[in-house]
C-alpha cells in the first residue's frame, strides 16, 4: 500500500511539475515576442528620430531576448523542440541583423531606404511570432502525450491500492477476532482491577491468569497494589509538611519570577545596547569631522555653526556612547572574581543608569568620594548592589516628596572603605527587618523584596558588611562597608571630592583634522586597509586617515580585503568584528595569521560589543581593539600606534 500510495503521489508530482513547467515556457514565450515588438518598436522610433539611446534600447532589449531563450536550455526538451528553439534563435538573429541595416541607412541620412526596410522587419518579427507559437504547440501537444501516460499509470496504481486495501481488511478482521480471545480479556479484567484500585479500593487483586505472559502481569498488577496499600499511609503522613512547604515555594516562585523578567529584561536592553554602537559611531564620527572642517572655515558663520551646531551633536553623541557602554558594563555576567576594583568607577557606571530617573522625577543625586578608592569586590555585582539602592532610595524619596539623595565615599581607617546613602524619604518601618529576603513595604506589584537582601548577599561574598538604619533628621541611610584593596591613596588636604555624573559628562574632542597628534607626516605614506560593512563607518575612517597622511583602501567585507590582500601590500589592516558574508573580522584575522603573519600580529579590530552578556573571547589583545563608537583622536592614536610598533 506504502508503494502504491508513493507512486501515486510521485504520478501527481510528476504532473504538476509539467504543468508549471509548461506555464514557464509559455510566459518565456511571450516575453520573447513582447521584447522582440518592443525592439521593432524601438528600431521605427529610431527612423524618425536618430536617437542614441534608441539603439542602446534596441540592444539591451535584443540582449533580454537572448536572455529568456536561454532559459529554455535549462527545461527538459526533445529533440525538435530544442531545433524549434534554435530555429527562434536564427530567426531573431536575422530579425537584428535587418534592424541594424535599418540603423545604417538611417544614420547615413537614406531614411526612405530605411523605411522600406522596417517592412522586411515586421515580416521577420511576425515570422518570430510564428515560430515561438510553433514551438509552444509542439510542447503542448508533447505534454498531453505525456499526461495520458501518467494518467493511465495513476489508473493501474489506484486498482492496485483498492485491492491491497481490501485483503488488508481481511486481515484486520481476522487479527481482532485473535486479539479479542488471547489478549483483550485479560486487558479488561486488568483494566477493572485498575480502575478500582483508582477509585480508592486498595483491595483491588487481579485473579490469575491462563496465559503465562498475563498471569506474570496480574501478578507485578498485585504487588504493585500491596506497595500502593503499604505506602498509603506513609504518603498521608507526609502531605501535611508538602503543602505547608508548597506555602512557602508559591510565595518564593512569585517573586523570583519577577526577578527573571527583570533580569531578562536587562538581557535584552544589552544586546540592543550592543547594536547601538555601530550607529552611534556614525553618528559621532560625522559630528567631529563636521566640527573640524566647519571650525577651520573662512567664513565666521561657518565657524560659528561649528560650535552652535555641530560640537552640541558631538557632545550628545559622547554622552549616548557613555550611557551605553554602563549599560554593557551593567548587563555583563559576573565574573565571579573578587578582586580591587576602581569604586569611583564602578558608582559612576551605576548612576549612569539611575541619574535619568532622579532628573526625571525631578530630585538631586549627589555624589562625594574621595578620589583614588580602591576596593575587593567583584565589580558587576558591586555595580548592581549599587543600582539597587540607589533605585530603593529613589521610591522612598518620592513616595515622601523628598529633595533627593546623597552618596559618600570615604576610607574608615587602613583597611576598610565605608560608602553612605542618605536620602530624605520615608525611612525603614522596620530596620531590623530591611535585610530579610522578601520584606518589602511597596505596594503590591510594586517590588519584590529582594533588592536589599541581594545587596547583603553581594556585600557578604566581598566580605564586607551592610547595615541600615533611620535618621533622626527624617529618610533612611544604607552603609556598605568594603574591604579597602593595598595602596588607597587620599587627597593631601583629605577633603571628599565630587564626581560628575553621568548624564552631564563632556570627553574632550579634538579636531579630526589634527587627528590627535601634531607630529609631522612620514616621508612615506604608509598604506591601511579599512574593512567594514558600514558604509558610514568606511567613510568616517576613510577621512580620518587621509587627513593624518595615510593612504586608504576600502574593502566592505572579508572577501574583498583578502582580495585586496593578494593584489598589493599594506602596512596595516583595520577590520570591524562582525560583518556579514563568507567572511568576517574573525576570519579575516585567521587568514592573516596564515598568509601575512607579521601583518596580522599589528592587524586592529573594531568591534562595538566589549563587555555584553553575549561576548565571546576577542581574536587578539585588548591594546589591539578600538571599541565603537570612538573618538577621531583615540582612533587616529591607535593607528599611529599600530604603525610605530611596526617600525620598531
Amino acid at each position: 500500500m506504502l508503494i502504491a500510495f508513493s507512486l501515486a503521489v510521485s504520478q501527481r508530482n510528476a504532473i504538476d511539475r509539467d504543468t508549471n513547467a509548461f506555464l514557464t515556457e509559455q510566459h518565456i514565450a511571450d516575453q520573447i515576442v513582447a521584447l522582440t515588438y518592443r525592439q521593432q518598436l524601438e528600431a521605427f522610433r529610431f527612423v524618425d528620430r536618430h536617437d542614441e539611446a534608441r539603439m542602446r534600447e534596441f540592444r539591451d532589449l535584443g540582449d533580454e531576448v537572448y536572455s529568456q531563450m536561454r532559459r529554455y536550455l535549462f527545461h527538459e526538451l526533445s529533440a525538435a523542440a530544442r531545433l524549434h528553439v534554435e530555429r527562434m534563435k536564427e530567426l531573431h538573429q536575422g530579425f537584428e541583423v535587418v534592424a541594424q541595416r535599418v540603423f545604417d541607412l538611417a544614420q547615413r541620412g537614406q531614411s526612405d531606404s530605411a523605411r522600406r526596410r522596417l517592412a522586411d522587419l515586421d515580416q521577420r518579427a511576425e515570422s518570430l511570432d510564428a515560430a515561438v507559437e510553433q514551438f509552444l504547440t509542439a510542447r503542448r501537444e508533447q505534454r498531453s502525450a505525456l499526461q495520458l501516460r501518467h494518467e493511465e499509470v495513476s489508473r493501474r496504481v489506484g486498482l492496485g491500492f483498492a485491492t491491497a486495501g481490501a485483503l488488508m481488511f481481511v486481515l484486520l478482521v481476522l487479527l481482532a477476532g485473535y486479539l479479542r480471545r488471547r489478549v483483550l480479556g485479560p486487558l479488561d479484567a486488568l483494566a477493572a482491577a485498575a480502575g478500582r484500585l483508582g477509585a480508592g479500593d486498595l483491595d483491588a487483586r487481579v485473579a490469575p491468569q491462563r496465559y503465562a505472559e498475563f498471569d506474570e502481569m496480574a501478578a507485578g498488577f498485585n504487588r504493585m497494589a500491596d506497595s500502593v496499600q503499604s505506602a498509603r499511609e506513609t504518603m498521608e503522613a507526609q502531605n501535611e509538611e508538602i503543602r505547608q512547604t508548597l506555602d512557602h515555594l508559591q510565595q518564593a516562585q512569585a517573586e523570583l519570577v519577577q526577578h527573571e523578567k527583570l533580569s531578562a529584561m536587562g538581557q535584552m536592553l544589552a544586546g540592543l545596547a550592543h547594536e547601538l554602537n555601530n550607529p552611534l559611531a556614525g553618528v559621532l564620527g560625522m559630528a567631529e569631522l563636521i566640527r573640524a572642517e566647519l571650525a577651520e572655515s573662512p567664513d565666521a558663520d561657518a565657524r560659528a555653526m561649528a560650535t552652535t551646531l555641530a560640537e552640541p551633536l558631538e557632545r550628545e553623541a559622547l554622552r549616548a556612547r557613555s550611557l551605553v557602554r554602563n549599560l554593557l558594563s551593567f548587563a555583563r555576567r559576573p565574573s565571579g572574581v573578587v578582586e580591587p576594583v576602581d569604586l569611583t568607577a564602578a558608582v559612576s557606571t551605576a548612576l549612569g543608569l539611575c541619574a535619568h530617573s532622579f532628573a526625571q522625577a525631578g530630585k538631586t543625586l549627589r555624589v562625594e568620594l574621595r578620589p583614588h578608592l580602591r576596593v575587593m569586590a567583584d565589580a558587576q555585582k558591586l555595580q548592581h548592589a549599587i543600582v539597587n539602592v540607589v533605585n530603593n532610595a529613589l521610591d522612598a524619596v518620592i513616595a515622601a516628596d523628598g529633595r533627593g539623595l546623597t552618596i559618600v565615599g570615604a576610607p574608615t581607617g587602613r583597611h576598610m572603605v565605608r560608602i553612605d546613602f542618605d536620602d530624605d524619604g520615608t525611612g525603614f518601618a522596620d530596620p531590623q527587618s530591611a535585610l530579610l529576603p522578601f520584606y518589602t513595604t511597596k505596594a503590591a506589584g510594586k517590588g519584590t523584596g529582594l533588592g536589599l537582601s541581594l545587596v547583603e548577599q553581594f556585600v557578604n561574598e566581598f566580605g564586607g558588611t551592610v547595615t541600615v538604619s533611620n535618621r533622626s533628621e527624617g529618610g533612611a541611610r544604607v552603609s556598605l562597608l568594603l574591604r579597602a584593596s593595598e595602596g588607597i591613596e587620599v587627597a593631601r588636604d583629605g577633603a571628599a571630592r565630587g564626581i560628575a555624573l553621568p548624564a552631564t559628562h563632556r570627553e574632550a574632542a579634538p579636531s579630526a583634522a589634527a587627528g590627535g597628534d601634531s607630529d609631522a607626516a612620514a616621508p612615506i605614506r604608509p598604506r591601511v586597509l579599512v574593512v567594514d560593512d558600514e558604509p558610514t563607518l568606511r567613510l568616517i575612517q576613510h577621512r580620518l586617515l587621509t587627513n593624518a597622511g595615510m593612504e586608504v583602501v576600502l574593502a566592505a567585507n572579508g572577501a574583498e580585503a583578502r582580495d585586496a590582500l593578494v593584489r598589493e601590500p599594506f602596512d596595516l589592516v583595520i577590520s570591524d568584528l562582525r560583518m556579514p558574508g563568507e567572511m568576517d573580522g574573525r576570519d579575516l584575522l585567521a587568514w592573516l595569521a596564515q598568509e601575512r603573519p607579521a601583518l596580522a600580529a599589528r592587524s586592529l579590530l573594531l568591534t562595538g560589543d566589549m563587555g555584553g552578556v553575549a561576548s565571546v573571547p576577542l581574536p587578539v589583545p585588548m591594546d589591539r581593539v578600538v571599541p565603537k563608537p570612538f573618538s577621531s583622536a583615540e582612533y587616529v592614536k591607535r593607528v599611529r600606534q599600530a604603525l610605530g610598533a611596526m617600525q620598531k
